[in-house]
Formats: structure tokens, C-alpha cells, sequence
């Protein structure tokens, strides 16, 4: 399983491998550190195969460069991408910024907690959205 994971915070790239590989899920994870490096990445692989798209994206909202709202708009207008579950990964709280995520397409927003027990649970998260599809 292929993971596009767009995220600027290196210890929320930590977290995010611990707890996919903590629910033992199988994956190859993509990394992109700025908004403007997952536009460029998706645009890429947008223009290949199909089978080149990921089948999952977590993508934080507040990015540097480009924000990830912008990023999800580009991901719901782009035919390659139009079915892939993406899950708001955030650490913003704001009933704005859920309301909008989901409005813009996002499967699922999950707040970032401060804690590392309820972090590991994206794992089991990601888990259920990827069963439903």
C-alpha cells in the first residue's frame, strides 16, 4: 500500500510511521515536507499511471508554501486522485477548519493529540477508512 504523507513536523513523521506500522499495516510511505513539494508530487504522479496514485493521503492543514486545504482541493480535482481517502491530519481544533476539510472532500479530520497512545490510533484509523473502500 502506497501512503502519501504531507507533513513539516519531523517527530509527526515519526509518529505517523509508528502507528502504521504498530496496526501492522503493510505500506511504502511518501513524504512530502511543504505544501509546494505536494503539489509537485501529486501533479507528477497525476500525469502517470493510475496505479502510480496512492491509496491513502494524510495531509496536514497547516503547511508551509501551500496549505493543505488548497493541496485538497487540487487532490478532488484531479481525476487520478478523485476516489483516494484522504484523512486531515491536524493539530487545529477549529470547527472552521473541520468544516471546511470536510466540505473540500477530506474522508476524515483527525485531530493531532498530545498524547502518544491516542496518537497510535490513526493506525486503526487509517485501518477502517481503507476496509471501506
Amino acid at each position: 500500500m502506497s501512503i502519501l504523507l504531507v507533513e513539516d513536523s519531523e517527530g509527526d513523521i515519526l509518529l505517523v510511521r509508528r502507528a502504521l506500522e504498530k496496526h501492522g499495516l503493510m505500506h511504502h510511505l511518501i513524504v512530502a515536507r511543504n505544501g509546494e513539494e505536494a503539489m509537485q508530487l501529486l501533479d507528477q504522479l497525476g500525469k502517470g499511471p493510475i496505479a502510480d496514485a496512492p491509496d491513502i493521503v494524510l495531509l496536514d492543514l497547516n503547511l508551509p508554501k501551500v496549505d493543505g486545504s488548497q493541496i485538497l482541493s487540487h487532490i478532488r480535482r484531479t481525476q487520478a486522485f478523485a476516489g483516494t481517502p484522504v484523512i486531515i491530519l491536524t493539530s487545529s481544533d477549529s470547527p472552521a477548519d473541520r468544516d471546511l476539510a470536510l466540505a473540500l472532500g477530506a474522508n476524515v479530520y483527525f485531530r493531532k493529540p498530545t498524547d502518544l497512545h491516542s496518537f497510535m490510533e490513526l493506525g486503526q484509523v487509517v485501518k477502517r477508512l481503507l476496509a471501506t473502500r
